[in-house]
């Protein structure tokens, strides 16, 4: 029985060429975007589960009163935590930390280019928490001497040229040189802790008592710089130890009136994708990103699924007699069922075959995304992958053909066979008319959505800052002499002012500090800044004085907006005001107000800004160079670096190009993707509607011939022929736009300096989508209008 379903499944896509071509087309590219997705899902969810203990194991995190809604907690904690829990409550089996500031952190930004890796210090037990294997080394051993290091076979490869480099040292900046102890095997999966050496914790006693490490390790206020994991007893549940935590944390912040922690675990496989979490330890996906992109997938599996659906009950009438034909001879609806799902199953099948190929060419593509690279997708091809894949698209198929099958296997035999007019009620009802103004209404509102971000991204790359990027660049310090390096570089003509700063504006990083006002907590935005900055900078004065050569002890600069919240009445006003800040025990003066400039993203709002001179903060240097020279200016800047420091890389770039890299990955890869995503749903919803409208002709080229005779002009009937379907475009217009605007409204609200979605906006997409939608109807129905009315009529 199955086998004559598929022989009549074949015959009927081959019989109808055009419409198997539009569907097989159309959910080929849908099913490749869900076999995307489903790669990177299985990407995700790969995290740690080489480790046969992950159900035991748990990160503590915490979250703060003050915390912003949208991220779920840090995962970060203060490192005497583990001990403290392990020592008074019952339940953990064991602890272990991890500790930034071992090498490089593991994101590819703002790295010092002279350290040769990135990693962590841990605890002598982290390696077997973990399940990490070592190649060569003592597990028990390996972590637990000052100064030594555990490296992976990768780093082992890029710094060494032995196979067994146990004995090797390894100099990591100013951290000094480490003992190398231990070489991992490659793990059988991946985890979210991305490193390439980990150092023992024990040498961060030594570093503490140098100066070197700033942070004391057993201070509760320290809770940014490391990370603790439990591996919990058998049977003992997570909600048990989060009571103990809740003690731990009432005895040491009820006494701490600026700090407070709720603490909780969070489950290894559940870390990635997870939700979104400040102070990850590596590189992960949130939760909320993966719905994303599946939302994106499923925008483009529905359009895909209209077409067939609608093409499917177009085609109601041809097949009409066939249902009649095979009900009278006694077909039940259950097998009419099966056959016309069989075709939709089949359809799926082939389209399968086809998003294969798609996958092959995309793939890359989507691997040379910004965040692909910064989280370092692996997008691998398994026979898992693929099942679960065909799976999906079996399932679409049938989702797809369900519809169509239970609409066919409805029609009454007597009906079919008597009165074919019957069968149009249920188009008549409005169904396949609302599934091309849904697929409209979907292909406008992709189209605006993806001109406003395009138009975002281009306002964050080109507005005025109220400072000037142009022809400045950005040098990172990295603990060279700073003193000296400014001296060798003003000693060049064509690099015309160096000034020193604590970190790039409007790059995505930012510092706060409280500011009491008697019995009120103002937050400040704070930046580190010498005297050669507002000039670097363009920033105007408008009153007081800036620093002197020497800096100013205790001496603040305030920007107009920090004026204002002050209650200040005037600039003028600011000066010689003292603020007292929270976390000092002195107090500062203002001796200058310069003003607002977007010290912080366009994400946010002006906030209040002090500038503060503290030479101990600055990490890097701005220069200005003469746009007319710049070849010998850079040439210059390195030749300054490499005298001052021998033997150094040096790592530059322009301030605008930050400013415009971290825009980009805001916004460029999400306009990359949901374009994509809309080329495809238009391209898909042109080729419905021609299949539409070609069925629609052919169901009507005896009436065209007809009028055709009694004197009608081929314009009169392709205005006839058109109208029903611009009427739906106009329809699809009028419902979408409100969509659009409250939609786009929404997440551009949520961006302190935002684009307008102004008329051009809305009148250019609408252009767009009717033009294709224009040039579709009006080819078919001007071919309708030139048949020859002979050759249909002749035999009637």
């Amino acid at each position: 029985m199955l086998y004559n379903y598929l022989k009549i499944a074949i015959r009927s896509i081959l019989k109808n060429r055009l419409f198997s071509f539009i569907n097989v087309f159309g959910l080929s590219f849908s099913i490749a975007t869900g076999v995307i997705i489903i790669m990177l899902l299985a990407d995700q969810y790969s995290f740690d589960a080489f480790n046969s203990e992950a159900d035991r194991i748990y990160r503590v995190n915490y979250s703060r009163s003050d915390q912003d809604s949208f991220i779920a907690g840090v995962a970060t904690t203060p490192m005497p935590l583990g001990e403290e829990l392990t020592k008074r409550y019952p339940g953990v089996e064991d602890y272990t930390r991890l500790y930034r500031g071992f090498g490089n952190d593991w994101i590819k930004i703002m790295q010092d280019v002279n350290v040769p890796i990135s990693g962590f210090f841990a605890d002598p037990n982290a390696l077997e928490m973990f399940q990490y294997e070592l190649e060569h080394g003592d597990i028990q051993t390996a972590l637990v001497e000052p100064y030594s290091v555990v490296i992976t076979r990768e780093t082992a490869q890029k710094l060494f040229k032995q196979e067994n480099p146990l004995g090797e040292f390894i100099t990591v900046g100013e951290l000094g040189s480490y003992k190398v102890t231990g070489l991992l095997k490659p793990i059988d999966g991946k985890s979210h802790i991305k490193f390439d050496a980990l150092a023992s914790m024990s040498t961060t006693e030594t570093l503490l008592k140098q100066g070197i490490l700033e942070y004391p390790m057993d201070n509760w206020r320290n809770r940014s710089r490391g990370w603790t994991y439990l591996k919990l007893e058998a049977g003992v549940t997570a909600a048990t130890i989060e009571d103990h935590l809740a003690t731990i944390s009432h005895e040491q912040y009820d006494q701490i009136e600026d700090m407070d922690a709720t603490f909780f675990l969070q489950n290894l496989r559940q870390i990635n994708p997870g939700p979104l979490m400040g102070n990850q330890i590596g590189p992960g996906m949130p939760m909320i990103m993966v719905w994303f992109l599946a939302a994106l997938a499923l925008v483009v599996i529905i359009s895909s699924a209209f077409n067939y659906t609608n093409l499917s009950i177009a085609r109601s009438l041809g097949r009409a007699r066939e249902v009649g034909v095979r009900k009278v001879f006694g077909a039940v609806r259950a097998q009419i069922f099966i056959q016309f799902l069989m075709e939709s199953v089949v359809i799926a099948f082939l389209a399968y075959l086809f998003s294969v190929a798609i996958v092959y060419f995309l793939r890359p593509i989507f691997l040379e995304l910004n965040f692909s690279q910064l989280l370092e997708f692996d997008l691998r091809q398994s026979v898992d992958v693929y099942i679960i894949s065909l799976g999906f698209a079996m399932l679409v198929g049938m989702l797809a053909g369900a519809l169509p099958a239970w609409f066919h296997s409805s029609v009454k035999a007597l009906q079919a066979l008597k009165d074919l007019n019957g069968i149009k009620m249920f188009s008549r009802l409005g169904f396949r008319k609302l599934l091309i103004v849904v697929q409209f209404s979907l292909s406008l509102f992709l189209v605006i959505t993806v001109w406003l971000i395009y138009n975002q991204l281009n306002y964050m790359v080109t507005k005025e800052y109220g400072f000037n990027a142009d022809n400045n660049v950005i040098i990172q310090l990295y603990k060279s002499p700073r003193e000296r390096l400014m001296t060798e570089l003003q000693q060049y003509s064509n690099l015309t002012n160096v000034a020193a700063a604590g970190f790039t504006p409007a790059s995505g990083t930012s510092s706060d500090r409280i500011i009491e006002q008697g019995e009120t907590e103002l937050t400040f935005n704070v930046h580190y800044v010498d005297e050669h900055y507002l000039d670097n900078m363009g920033i105007e004065l408008l009153a007081g004085r800036n620093f002197g050569p020497t800096g100013y002890d205790r001496k603040v600069l305030l920007n107009e907006k920090a004026v204002d919240i002050l209650g200040l009445s005037s600039s003028f006003e600011a000066l010689g005001h003292s603020l007292d800040l929270r976390s000092d025990s002195l107090n500062f003066e203002v001796i200058g107000v310069v003003e607002d400039y977007h010290h912080e993203t366009l994400l946010s709002e002006i906030k209040p800004l002090m500038m503060i001179y503290d030479p101990t903060e600055f990490n890097i240097l701005h220069v200005k160079v003469n746009a007319q020279d710049y070849e010998e200016a850079i040439a210059n800047i390195e030749k300054a670096w490499s005298t001052v420091n021998p033997g150094l890389q040096i790592e530059y770039k322009l301030l605008s190009e930050e400013i415009a890299f971290f825009a980009n990955l805001l916004f460029g890869d999400m306009a990359k993707i949901i374009t994509f995503i809309s080329f495809l749903a238009i391209l898909i919803s042109c080729l419905g509607l021609l299949g539409m409208v070609v069925f629609s002709m052919q169901s009507r080229i005896k009436e065209v011939s007809i009028r055709k005779v009694l004197g009608a002009t081929n314009q009169v009937l392709v205005m006839l022929l058109s109208k029903g379907f611009l009427k739906l475009m106009v329809i699809s217009v009028v419902l979408t736009l409100p969509l659009a605007w409250w939609v786009n409204n929404a997440w551009l609200d949520s961006i302190a300096y935002r684009v307008e979605i102004g008329w051009e906006v809305l009148f250019f997409s609408i252009l767009l989508v009717s033009a294709v939608g224009i040039v579709v109807i009006g080819s078919q129905t001007w071919k309708t209008a030139n048949t020859d009315p002979a050759a249909v009529l002749r035999d009637e």
